[in-house]
Formats: C-alpha cells, sequence, structure tokens
C-alpha cells in the first residue's frame, strides 16, 4: 500500500505484470491543466467502457464541453481532484481517478460526501495495485476535506469492479431501479 501522502505530491509503485516476467514501475501525480487530453482520454476508455455494460453510459455528443468545465474545478483541487498514473519508463498515461466533494439537498442531515466519479485502468496495468494505490489516495484526499465517507457508482453487471470495491471495503448501500418503457 501507499504510505500516507498529500494529495498534491508525487509517489511511486512498483509492481509485477500479470504474466509474474516483467516488472512495472509506474508514477502518479495529481493532474494539472497539461494533462486535460490524456484525462479526457481514458475518461472516455471508461465509459465506452461502461456503455458497452449498458447502453444508457454512452457519452452525449456534448460530454466533451461539459468536461472541459468540469475539468477546471479538477485542476484547481479545491472541491474535485484527479490524479493521473504514468508508465515510469515511457510516461504515458495508464490510470486515473477523479474524485469531487458531493453536496446533496439540504433535504438529508447526511448530504455531503466523497465521490470517487471515475476510475479507470489500462488493461496491461489491472493487477498492479495502481487502482488500490488511487482509492487509498482518495481516501487521504477525503480526510483532507473532512469527509469521512467516500463513495462511487459503479455499474450493476461489472461483477469485476464489484469485487475490487468489496475487497477495497466499499459496500453496498442503494440500488437503482429501472424500467423502460415503450
Amino acid at each position: 500500500m501507499v504510505a500516507a501522502i498529500s494529495s498534491n505530491k508525487l509517489f511511486e509503485n512498483t509492481a509485477r505484470a500479470k504474466n509474474g516476467q516483467q516488472t512495472l514501475t509506474w508514477t502518479v501525480t495529481s493532474a494539472t491543466a497539461d494533462d486535460r487530453a490524456e484525462i479526457k482520454a481514458l475518461f472516455w476508455k471508461l465509459h465506452a467502457f461502461n456503455s458497452a455494460l449498458d447502453h444508457r453510459f454512452a457519452l452525449s455528443e456534448e460530454w466533451e464541453s461539459c468536461f472541459e468545465t468540469h475539468l477546471a474545478e479538477i485542476v484547481e483541487g479545491n472541491k474535485a481532484i484527479c490524479w493521473l498514473a504514468r508508465d515510469k519508463e515511457s510516461g504515458k498515461a495508464c490510470g486515473m481517478l477523479i474524485a469531487a466533494i458531493h453536496r446533496d439537498s439540504v433535504l438529508w442531515r447526511c448530504r455531503e460526501w466523497a465521490e470517487v466519479e471515475a476510475l479507470f485502468i489500462e488493461n496491461q496495468w489491472r493487477g498492479s495495485g495502481m487502482a488500490e494505490a488511487l482509492l487509498e489516495t482518495a481516501g487521504e484526499w477525503a480526510l483532507e476535506k473532512g469527509q469521512t465517507v467516500v463513495q462511487l457508482y459503479v455499474t450493476a453487471s461489472n461483477q469485476r469492479a464489484i469485487s475490487f470495491y468489496r475487497r477495497e471495503g466499499f459496500v453496498q448501500t442503494q440500488s437503482i431501479m429501472r424500467k423502460v418503457l415503450d
């Protein structure tokens, strides 16, 4: 696991690849404005995967302009943040996590929490500990922001992700029910 760090610092990790042969080293930094194109590309890959599970998760034609607005908040780092993981050797982006402080209606007593909005790891890096490290960093950031709860949404048919999040201590607290009307 990753040692406790501040959300704006770099950390590095080394892990064995899935095949057990290759050693992978990656670094993680808080994203900057210069990383926007790579963040958008990883975000698109995440939602291409999600929309293959459920077509209703497909991004709209306007997603890029909306995402640009959100990226401005992310780069500011006060209410939202993104960590970008890179292959240390090539410098290529291979994973990311976006988290934000979510505020719900004043109708609810518990109406504020940290929310993982996006977590994506390129296939060849899955199983390297990268996702675990990014989630741990999100938890540290949440605590820095005074939040004691981290939530996320996961597609019901994405059993691999559900199993991963359960191993990381997440529990299901609600389900979204859908009825498609003809």
